[in-house]
Order: structure tokens, then sequence, then C-alpha cells
């Protein structure tokens, strides 16, 4: 069994979410599996410890709630070994709850905006709306070049580059302590990271957003699949 973690609040996720359930079926076509949908705040060890998952993969968000419901999430990105990869938003919540102590208080803060668009530049503008205006702000919306940088079993009969959704305007801007640094963007740095010692991944990008002719995402969540199984495997050995 996978458990996906969704950080929509409910009502939108089963009704007028992105999603509507598409990621959830992505996840057990990669990895034969079924998939578990966990609202976030109801998420942690002691769910992780009940249904003993393969895999854990949490979404990306535009507007999570209160700091509080961080509390389980902080709880597993912390302690938990099951092999996880972690979208976007969540992504950006690996540096949140482990460096800067999301979870650990009633307060939290988004990760930084990538950049301000100068005047002059010939990029694309969002219209203010929502509580975070980023109108001034570059935002990637669309298929863009994901370049590799290390070699590593997640990249496995992909090519360099290869091309991801993204749909952003904040960024992790120092590389968290203990994780390494797999892949770059043209407008992201820090586009996807690995713990040193862990199998959990942070995805700037939506690798289960693909869509024809970009598929390179889907193949991404298949390799993921085969590590996570391969962990396991391993685990059965020792």
């Amino acid at each position: 069994m996978y458990i996906f973690v969704n950080f929509q609040e409910e009502e939108s996720y089963y009704k007028d979410g992105s999603s509507k359930g598409l990621v959830k079926a992505r996840l057990e076509q990669v990895s034969g599996e079924r998939c578990l949908v966990v609202p976030y705040q109801e998420f942690n060890m002691s769910v992780v410890e009940q249904f003993k998952p393969t895999a854990i993969a949490m979404s990306g968000f535009a507007e999570p709630g209160e700091a509080k419901g961080f509390i389980g999430v902080a709880e597993v990105l912390e302690k938990c070994e099951v092999p996880m990869i972690c979208f976007c938003g969540s992504h950006q919540l690996i540096d949140g709850c482990l460096t800067h102590g999301f979870g650990k208080s009633d307060t939290w803060k988004r990760a930084d905006p990538m950049r301000k668009i100068s005047p002059d530049e010939d990029l694309p503008r969002v219209p203010k709306g929502n509580p975070y205006d980023r109108s001034e702000y570059f935002v990637a919306g669309g298929f863009f070049p994901i370049k590799q940088l290390k070699d590593d079993p997640i990249f496995a009969g992909l090519p360099n580059p290869m091309i991801m959704k993204c749909a952003h305007y904040c960024e992790i801007k120092v590389m968290p302590v203990d994780f390494e640094l797999l892949a770059s963007s043209g407008h992201c740095k820090i586009a996807m990271i690995k713990h040193k010692t862990r199998v959990l991944y942070g995805t700037q990008f939506h690798p289960e957003g693909y869509a024809e002719p970009w598929m390179h995402g889907k193949k991404l969540l298949e390799n993921f699949a085969i590590i996570a199984k391969k962990y396991w495997e391993n685990k059965k050995v020792e």
C-alpha cells in the first residue's frame, strides 16, 4: 500500500481539486499497489505504523491550513524510514520542517518567491489574487527542462534534461542539511533533492502531473516505485 498525503482541503480535493483523485490513480498504476489518501492534518507516525505503507508521497499545495496541522507531517519527515517522495509544496516543507522547525510551533513561513520580474522582461505575469500577491514575481507554469546533476536510480531511463510539469513561484533557497542536490532548472536551482542516508526525495516540479507528449514524470515515479520495492527487499535480507 502507498499513502498519498493530501495538502488540499478535503472538500476541494474531491470536488474541484486539480487532481480529483488522479494522483492516487497514477500512484497505483506505477506501483501496482493500492493507495490510501490521508489529509495532512491527520497524518503522523501512528498512521504509518498502523498501515505500514510501502512508500509515501506528499502533494503540493497553494495555501495549507494552520501550522499546527504540520505536527504529524514534521514528525514523519524527521523520523520515518519508509521511502518518501514530496512534490512541490511538500518539497518545500522538507526544508521548512527539518531546517526551520515547522510543526513545532503555531507559526510557519512560506518558502521564498523565486525572484521578481523586472518591468522590461518578456515573461508572463500573474494578476493579484488570493492572500499571496504574485504579480511582481516569476511564476513557473507549464512543462520545463530539468537538468540532472548527479547519477541516481530515480533517473534510470530518463533523458537529461528531462521535461517535467512545474506550477510554483516559491522555492528552497538554501540546501537543507543532510540532503544532496540532484537536479536544477533554468528558473530554480534546487529543483530536486535527496536525503543522504534515507530514501527521501523532494521535487520542486510535479512528476505526478505528466501529460502527452511529456511522460518523463511517469517514468520517474515508476523508478521511485522500484527503489521502494528494493528497499524493502533489502530489509528482509538484513
